[in-house]
């Protein structure tokens, strides 16, 4: 028979104490009786099953990081015993008693104070926590959305980061809803101590904080499918999981044992910040190690190579991709050992292919093929994303010679079968750089530099590209 019991994650707000104290009740009723309490789970030792009545209170001079037992705080509980209530479980300004008495005279009898007790307590901690909280979550969304319209074209297709981005969102729902229902009982507990009524309760947000979780699980597994083609990146990912842990273990060990060694609250502090320094330099350290020491392998690769060969003593790889367009559909070309690659991230924005098609080096001069194309799923990324295009040819131009710099001018873009077509020139000599755009489709061709383009294989190269 077991003799301890955890709940996981119990979904209960510490104001929420009529609902709260009502399940511990139950619980006593079955045989379980409170004995700790945690951020993640709730213990319970097995007991004769009692009629118990519980209670929630909040003891200011006790916090995350202040020595334990905070000073007052036996005083505290002693005046509490005289009136038959026992210690339950305590978690830093919590303190849950329990008495056996159910006319038992309430913990707090004076509304105001207990008011001006729990702002003191938790009201100005909860806050200064989550508005933190609220500017890291809102800071890490406005950067994630800042990379997409500075550089539209490299993130539009990046589910990675659209997912690292997207992880805060349920974040600062959730901050955002704590913070306006604890502003919201303020308003109504405010006025019940003016008429010495009880103070209300804050229901707990059991559903947001079900549907938070939830999103977050899903973001993960997201995450893992994002990465699955490289196993290096599906190790790196199990690792950072596997270290936010252990930072979060090491932490709450060396917290509570500074705590018993009565080292004050600023000096736990900050011992717990220079263990996360110090864990995060041994972190880059190692994954550094373990990138440099898997240079030339496939490790981190979306996907490994088909093939190998050795030029002038270094190690190169082939791939055998399915490209949408190639060489040979613009001319005949006596040579069958390209080696061609296909690069595309897909999100729920767009996708990005990045194409190539090279011949191996020392085996002659043949011509090579690369490309771009970019399909826009949301309307308002497309022009974003051409302008990307366009400003990445100009990008170097305020620090070269007039006739030296490059821009993307309109041609005709009849015998391509786009809507439009922008061919790049330097000065005013056009090279073989192309930039052709569909309604939710953008591909940027780099053809090699000597070939004279006729309007046969320009029609060629706007079909492949189009349905690409």
């Amino acid at each position: 028979m077991k003799h301890t019991k955890r709940e996981w994650i119990p979904l209960y707000n510490f104001l929420d104490r009529t609902r709260l104290t009502a399940h511990l009740s139950e619980m006593a009723a079955r045989g379980w009786l409170l004995t700790s309490i945690s951020s993640w789970s709730w213990k319970y030792r097995r007991t004769e099953p009692r009629k118990l009545k519980f209670a929630v209170t909040f003891f200011a001079g006790a916090g995350r990081f202040s020595p334990a037992p905070a000073p007052g705080l036996d005083t505290f509980r002693d005046y509490r015993a005289q009136a038959g209530w026992q210690v339950a479980a305590s978690m830093d300004q919590v303190q849950v008693f329990y008495n056996e008495d159910e006319n038992a005279v309430p913990l707090e009898t004076d509304s105001a104070l207990e008011l001006a007790n729990i702002q003191k307590s938790i009201g100005g901690p909860l806050k200064k926590s989550y508005l933190a909280l609220l500017v890291l979550s809102l800071f890490q969304l406005g950067f994630g959305l800042w990379r997409l319209v500075r550089d539209p074209v490299d993130n539009i297709g990046n589910s990675s980061s659209l997912l690292s981005a997207g992880a805060y969102l349920p974040l600062s729902v959730l901050i955002l809803w704590g913070l306006l229902a604890y502003r919201r009982w303020l308003r109504k507990a405010g006025a019940a101590a003016e008429t010495g009524a009880p103070l209300p309760d804050m229901p707990s947000a059991k559903w947001l904080s079900i549907l938070t979780m939830v999103w977050s699980a899903l973001l993960v597994l997201a995450s893992f499918a994002t990465v699955s083609r490289s196993a290096g990146m599906v190790l790196l990912l199990v690792g950072m999981l596997i270290f936010y842990l252990l930072v979060g273990v090491l932490a709450n060990l060396v917290r509570k044992g500074l705590q018993r060694l009565r080292c004050p609250a600023w000096g736990n502090f900050l011992a717990i910040i220079a263990l996360a320094i110090l864990l995060t330099v041994g972190a880059l350290a190692g994954l550094m190690a373990l990138v440099i020491g898997n240079t030339g392998t496939d490790l981190f690769a979306d996907h490994p190579a088909a093939e190998t060969y050795t030029y002038q003593g270094i190690t190169w790889s082939v791939y055998h991709d399915p490209i949408p367009l190639r060489i040979e559909d613009l001319t005949e070309v006596d040579y069958d050992r390209w080696s061609t690659e296909a690069r595309v991230d897909t999100s729920f924005l767009g996708s990005h292919g990045e194409y190539c098609q090279d011949a191996r080096l020392g085996e002659g001069q043949w011509p090579e093929l690369r490309y771009d194309i970019v399909t826009v799923k949301v309307p308002f990324l497309y022009d974003l994303c051409k302008q990307d295009f366009i400003d990445w040819v100009a990008r170097d131009n305020d620090q070269i010679p007039a006739q030296y710099r490059e821009e993307y001018r309109s041609v005709d873009p009849s015998p391509w079968g786009a809507e439009e077509v922008l061919q790049v020139y330097i000065g005013n000599e056009a090279v073989n750089q192309y930039l052709l755009c569909w309604p939710d489709r953008l591909a940027e061709v780099h053809i090699p530099w000597d070939w004279d383009l006729t309007a046969e294989q320009m029609t060629v190269i706007g079909e492949k590209l189009a349905a690409g």
